[in-house]
């Protein structure tokens, strides 16, 4: 079986001890074809795109600002960021979106702005987009505002037949609907395993494994009984498990469906 690790951040200091090791040996030994490395801060661009020139059998890069960074861009961040994106190693626009949980770090009002100017660049380079939208407990206003956005500035017109995907996925159906019917993936991680998240698993299972992608997002959100321990692109099959078991399918068959949809949405050979 092949997999994908579609959102990781292999460049977090928690695998300063071990990078190497994982990436030439423990991953490819674990079914994992490719990495998708993650820089969403303007220090973490770079080095997301050299982890590729040293992988470039198993990486690829993904840039963007996570909105709790947004306060950190200025306008020559932004003409950096501009010029960074058409690198043949950056496959996406990411991770970028609301979060309503971080206004100690980032306001309301910078989020929005720093999303639009994302969501402007990934228009002019015609790249596909990785979103974070995190509600504040009950409250979806992040994921309504987000929608808003996308409908009003983001032509999600990539060559490509899946033109992002809602990372982390940790929202209902009703969410769930409304992004698939923008042409978006959910990325499924071990958010999915935890036993008080069934309104997640079912949510998925409407959607259908058609229409999702795996990812780690480590080294954070192990799965079940692995919490509490650095997580890394190595559980990726354990998290696909869970998945297929819900969704009472073969584990093989799952793998093949969601390496298919990552390509697809990375457009990688």
């Amino acid at each position: 079986m092949q997999f994908i690790d579609s959102h990781a951040h292999l460049n977090d200091p928690a695998f300063d001890a071990d990078r190497e090791e994982l990436l030439s040996r423990t991953l490819p030994q674990a079914g994992l074809i490719l990495n998708v490395e993650i820089g969403c801060a303007p220090e973490e661009w770079q080095p997301a795109l050299d982890l590729v020139s040293r992988y470039p059998s198993s990486v690829r890069a993904v840039l963007g600002v996570h909105p709790e960074y947004a306060c950190k861009m200025t306008d020559a961040k932004l003409t950096e960021l501009a010029a960074l994106l058409p690198d043949q190693r950056n496959v996406a626009v990411g991770e970028i979106g609301l979060d309503y949980t971080c206004f100690e770090y980032t306001d309301k009002d910078t989020q929005q702005k720093t999303f639009s100017q994302m969501l402007a660049l990934a228009n002019e380079v015609q790249k596909p987009i990785v979103l974070h939208v995190r509600r504040a407990g009950e409250d979806y206003a992040a994921y309504e505002d987000t929608f808003h956005t996308l409908k009003h500035e983001w032509k999600g017109s990539c060559a490509t037949a899946h033109p992002g995907v809602l990372h982390c996925f940790c929202a209902r159906y009703e969410e769930a609907k409304r992004a698939l019917d923008m042409g978006l993936l959910l990325g499924v991680n071990g958010c999915f395993s935890y036993k008080k998240n069934e309104y997640i698993r079912e949510a998925v299972k409407k959607a259908g494994a058609d229409k999702i992608i795996l990812e780690t997002d480590c080294p954070y959100l192990s799965p079940q009984g692995k919490r509490g321990l650095r997580n890394d692109p190595s559980n990726i099959p354990l998290i696909g498990q869970f998945v297929a078991d819900y969704l009472n399918i073969p584990l093989e068959e799952l793998a093949e469906i969601t390496t298919r949809n990552t390509k697809t949405l990375y457009r990688l050979s």
